[in-house]
């Protein structure tokens, strides 16, 4: 997945290329909607969680003013990326003679490379979550942490001799103890690469969320969207109301979590997609809403 990461990293590269070269180019500023467009469409493309689904839900305030919060960000970046690149056509004394076409087809064919690398519609987790996912991982000495990744694989292969209706408390035990032996950032990276490409069984998918939500993990790796990622990637319904559970207690333990916890409006839309375990979801939905009002 890292690997995939780092291609998306450079296909969105494009995207701010486009208005950076239009501005060595020595094009007006008439081009930044445009290029604004563009940035649009990128989110809308990459980024489809972000954004109500229905049309009645667009009339909601909320939504508008999320849209027009992204559109001033967005035209923000448009707009440094384009005066970096009149800076440096301004230092270099010269307009290239290439046509606007050009500096815009780069920045509109990210979003089709961009798209065809990541699915946010498949099996892929939201952008955002594999993100924190990769660079939870880049920040740590990467020979290092290859090898305690493979040792803490082969420690989750123990996990084949746990009955498969181990208790939570049970997983959690086993999970400290490997935890003595390599950093939780291994065992979250050997958890997840399972859950990612369906190679973890039931156990293994709720060793996952064990992990992500004891407190203890939590704590050492805020900040990473740990839980975050478990719930996106979780379908089934038995795994989806153990981590409502468990990602309610957390939250009321320690409410600093929030952030890495999912969003209430995702959780929302899940409860309403998976009826088994709507209680369970809906719960959980009160519980990151009120842990977001006592945060403002």
């Amino acid at each position: 997945m890292t690997a995939r990461l780092r291609l998306l990293r450079g296909a969105t590269a494009l995207l701010y290329f486009g208005p950076l070269l239009a501005g060595i180019g020595g094009f007006g500023w008439r081009v930044v909607p445009l290029f604004l467009m563009i940035f649009m469409a990128w989110l809308f493309v990459l980024r489809p969680e972000q954004w109500p689904r229905r049309w009645a839900d667009w009339r909601r305030p909320e939504a508008l003013i999320a849209l027009l919060t992204q559109g001033v960000v967005q035209l923000l970046l448009v707009a440094v990326s384009f005066g970096i690149g009149r800076g440096i056509g301004g230092v270099l004394g010269v307009v290239p003679p290439f046509p606007l076409m050009l500096p815009v087809a780069m920045s509109f064919l990210s979003i089709p490379l961009a798209r065809m690398i990541w699915n946010p519609w498949g099996a892929d987790p939201p952008l955002d979550a594999a993100l924190a996912e990769a660079e939870a991982l880049e920040d740590q000495p990467k020979p290092d942490l290859q090898e305690q990744i493979a040792i803490a694989t082969r420690m989750l292969a123990e996990l084949g001799r746990v009955p498969q209706d181990a208790e939570p408390g049970l997983l959690a035990g086993h999970l400290q103890a490997m935890a003595a032996h390599v950093p939780q950032t291994a065992l979250r990276a050997a958890l997840m690469d399972a859950v990612y490409d369906g190679s973890a069984g039931a156990l293994g998918r709720r060793a996952a969320i064990v992990h992500a939500t004891d407190p203890v993990v939590a704590a050492a790796l805020a900040g990473s969207a740990y839980p975050m990622a478990v719930f996106h990637a979780l379908s089934q319904p038995e795994d989806l109301a153990l981590f409502a559970g468990r990602c309610a207690e957390l939250l009321a333990a320690d409410p600093g979590c929030l952030a890495d916890c999912p969003d209430a409006g995702d959780v929302a839309r899940r409860a309403g997609q998976v009826p088994a375990v709507a209680r369970e979801l809906r719960a959980l939905e009160a519980g990151l809403t009120a842990a977001a009002a006592g945060t403002h």
